[in-house]
């Protein structure tokens, strides 16, 4: 694992001395969180979908993708225009960005709430990060980044995959690999653990990765939250200066987000036991609990039941 991702990128130094308008008002809408990516570019996200990819090329260079820009339309529905047998759509503008002030960005997050609903694993998956960013009741951590993307070779077969969260637990000094799921994945089901669909072959890739790469992973994220320090978008109540004390778990944690108490009598234990030797620990959330800590050891193994 190598990467080139530098706390003095002129993308990250420019944002820190000479912070745009549009920067500005995209950082303080607390329906939105940032996450650093290796190639020394940064994503702004809202439901798990991407309102910003920012570069830096000499300049600032952005897009976001055409299904999430809304129309400049005075209604929900547009007129066919009908001539010489020929039908077609009125061309219609898209909205002035305006340097993404409040009502643009409302309409926007609007947007792509219907194709991330806040139910959905990606709308839970930014709960998560925005609900433990210190607003309100004081977390014992933070997500410091989402969707991590990685490689590994197993048995000289190169195998990917993505991380969906990754947390920092200010409380114990560790950090770990957190994978979302909803209750309609799948890969909980699957019977046959070398199935590899199954939770227990996914889980076991983000092992294999973090002891792989474990003194690589700690001073890529400690860079990580030096960047998010200088550009001021870590929690409030974070006081670190550095993260290179901290621990990483080479285990994962599996949360499930959307369970239901039923759901959890039905299925807790069976996932207890399938992942005892592969998980650091499981925790079972309900619809609206995003309060997040790491599962210590209990009489449960490592594993402790969440809210439903």
């Amino acid at each position: 694992m190598k990467t080139k991702l530098s706390v003095d990128h002129a993308l990250f130094r420019n944002l820190v001395k000479n912070p745009p308008l549009w920067w500005i008002n995209l950082k303080i809408d607390s329906d939105l969180y940032i996450d650093i990516r290796k190639g020394n570019y940064l994503n702004i996200y809202h439901n798990g979908g991407s309102i910003m990819k920012l570069e830096w090329a000499g300049e600032y260079k952005a897009k976001i993708h055409f299904e999430y820009v809304p129309l400049q339309k005075d209604n929900d529905y547009l007129p066919f225009d009908f001539q010489n047998d020929n039908i077609s759509v009125e061309k219609h503008e898209t909205i002035s960005i305006n340097n993404f002030e409040k009502e643009t960005l409302e309409r926007i997050k609007k947007r792509i709430r219907k194709f991330y609903p806040n139910d959905s694993e990606k709308g839970m998956q930014g709960h998560y990060v925005i609900k433990n960013n210190g607003n309100g009741k004081t977390p014992k951590g933070f997500f410091i980044d989402t969707e991590y993307q990685f490689s590994i070779d197993v048995n000289q077969v190169t195998s990917k995959g993505r991380i969906d969260l990754v947390w920092v637990d200010t409380e114990r000094k560790q950090i770990a690999f957190v994978e979302l799921k909803t209750i309609g994945d799948e890969r909980l089901y699957a019977a046959n653990c070398n199935d590899p669909e199954s939770i227990d072959i996914q889980l076991k890739k983000y092992t294999i990765f973090a002891e792989k790469n474990y003194r690589e992973l700690m001073e890529y994220y400690d860079v990580v939250f030096q960047i998010k320090k200088n550009l001021e978008i870590l929690p409030p109540f974070v006081t670190e200066d550095s993260l290179l004390q901290y621990t990483f778990i080479h285990k994962p944690i599996l949360l499930v987000g959307d369970c239901t108490r039923k759901w959890i009598d039905q299925n807790a234990d069976r996932l207890n036991n399938q992942l005892k030797d592969i998980a650091f620990g499981c925790l079972y959330r309900g619809k609206t609990t995003y309060n997040f800590r790491i599962p210590y050891k209990t009489y449960n193994n490592c594993f402790r039941l969440g809210e439903a």
